[in-house]
C-alpha cells in the first residue's frame, strides 16, 4: 500500500487531458430542388374507441389533439400533416390525415 500526501498526488495522477477541439458549427444543408412545406400546428377533435363505456355520462365530450408537422396537403375534406420529409423525393413518414370537419384551427409555425 502506498500512502500519498496531498502535495504529491499530482505526481502520481493521470496526465492532464488535452482540450478537445471545438465541434464544427452546425450548418444547415443547402435547400434541395424539392418543395418546401410549411410547419403547422393543427388542433383537432379526436375520434376514439371506448370498449368499457357503460353509461352516456362517461362520454368524453371534448378531446382536443395537437399535431405538429409539415403541411403536405390542405384539401376540401382532409388536411395532411407529415412528421418527416424524406430525402431525394422518397416521400414522407408518420403521416396524419385529419378530416376538415373536426379541425378546430391550423396555425402556421414557419413559412
Amino acid at each position: 500500500m502506498q500512502v500519498l500526501r496531498p502535495d504529491t498526488v499530482e505526481a502520481f495522477g493521470p496526465e492532464p487531458l488535452e482540450e478537445p477541439e471545438p465541434a464544427p458549427a452546425f450548418a444547415p444543408r443547402p435547400e434541395t430542388d424539392g418543395p418546401a412545406y410549411a410547419m403547422v400546428l393543427v388542433e383537432w377533435h379526436d375520434a376514439w374507441f371506448d370498449q368499457d363505456q357503460t353509461d352516456v355520462e362517461e362520454f368524453r365530450s371534448d378531446y382536443l389533439v395537437r399535431t405538429v408537422g409539415f403541411l403536405i396537403d390542405e384539401g376540401p375534406h382532409v388536411v395532411t400533416v407529415a412528421h418527416e420529409v424524406l430525402p431525394d423525393g422518397d416521400g414522407f413518414r408518420a403521416v396524419t390525415h385529419i378530416p376538415v370537419a373536426i379541425i378546430e384551427r391550423i396555425q402556421r409555425l414557419l413559412p
